[in-house]
């Protein structure tokens, strides 16, 4: 008995060494080959932001894409903890302030290259960052968050007004007039530099806009679902639907050069064609949706979204 188990253990031994003689090496040369790429199929691009040094983009799992030839190639970083990135802003003076989720923002001193973490002091969900002429960041978010650092993230004042109310998007249309708008149609306005903020008119219907943009202090856009976007020519005082022939959700709404542009579901491009929209055929493969579009350079847009979807066109 004791002869057979023996036998029987080094027949096993010489199989198993047969076996592993006649498996392949491990290949890890297609997975090295993925890591190095900088745009991938799982990034979800959220928003966009350029100086006259470098574009930047943003994303999932602290993903921050990094051009220095306006989009033609990329270099990719992902910053410790992966904070799901969803804003980032250029300030005047050169610094870039991106927004997470997680009630933080990352600010960077160097045109991009590295990032230092601040903490929002806030707890309620933060939903979009601003810049004003005088190089203030301003954040605003659930339960009608307005606050504001004049010290590039490192203390904050609050401007909250107290309402159960996201307020999702903020702009400083010059350095004494800004807007904010949030669900339900709320909008508050300020004429001193955002030291007090006056309520507007509802948006009709409760229009929840996704995204808002004022080209002057008259006229202005903003963006929600079913294809929706409302104009303003009065500094929103009235607004009017225009037909922008698609029933998609509208997601951001940016003025480039002398054109206005917009983006959303089904890899939608618009433009703002009097007082209409028309689709853009950019002839890129975009199923989902997109949410980033920028300049990049002076003939060119940026545009991003989901499934790793991120694209210069050229501008029509």
């Amino acid at each position: 008995m004791k002869t057979t188990l023996v036998r029987s253990a080094v027949l096993t031994l010489a199989a198993a060494g047969a076996l592993a003689a006649c498996e392949s090496p491990l290949n890890l040369e297609g997975v090295a080959a993925t890591e190095s790429v900088p745009i991938r199929r799982g990034d979800l691009y959220q928003d966009a932001a350029s100086s006259d040094q470098v574009l930047l983009v943003v994303g999932n799992h602290g993903l921050v894409l990094r051009s220095v030839d306006a989009g033609t190639t990329w270099s990719r970083q992902e910053l410790p903890g992966w904070p799901s990135l969803i804003d980032i802003v250029a300030c005047p003076n050169g610094q870039f302030a991106a927004l997470a989720t997680e009630g933080q923002v990352l600010v960077s001193a160097d045109a991009g290259q590295t990032w230092v973490s601040r903490p929002i002091q806030t707890e309620e969900s933060p939903q979009g960052i601003t810049c004003d002429p005088r190089n203030r960041l301003w954040v605003v978010g659930s339960f009608t968050t307005i606050i504001v650092s004049d010290d590039a993230g490192e203390t904050w004042d609050d401007h909250s007004i107290g309402d159960d109310t996201i307020l999702t998007t903020i702009q400083f249309i010059d350095a004494e007039h800004a807007s904010i708008f949030g669900e339900f149609g709320f909008n508050v306005h300020s004429t001193d530099g955002g030291e007090t903020w006056t309520p507007g008119e509802p948006l009709p219907d409760e229009f929840y806009p996704q995204d808002a943009y004022f080209r002057d202090l008259d006229s202005g856009w903003v963006a929600g679902l079913a294809g929706q976007i409302m104009h303003t020519a009065d500094g929103g005082r009235t607004w009017a639907l225009q037909d922008t022939g698609t029933l998609v959700p509208i997601y951001s709404i940016a003025g480039i050069g002398a054109d206005i542009y917009a983006v959303g579901g089904e890899g939608t491009l618009l433009r703002l064609d009097g007082d209409g929209w028309v689709r853009v055929n950019h002839g890129q493969p975009v199923r989902l949706h997109l949410r980033v579009v920028h300049a990049a350079g002076t003939d060119r847009l940026l545009i991003g979204g989901a499934a790793g979807a991120l694209y210069t066109v050229p501008r029509s």
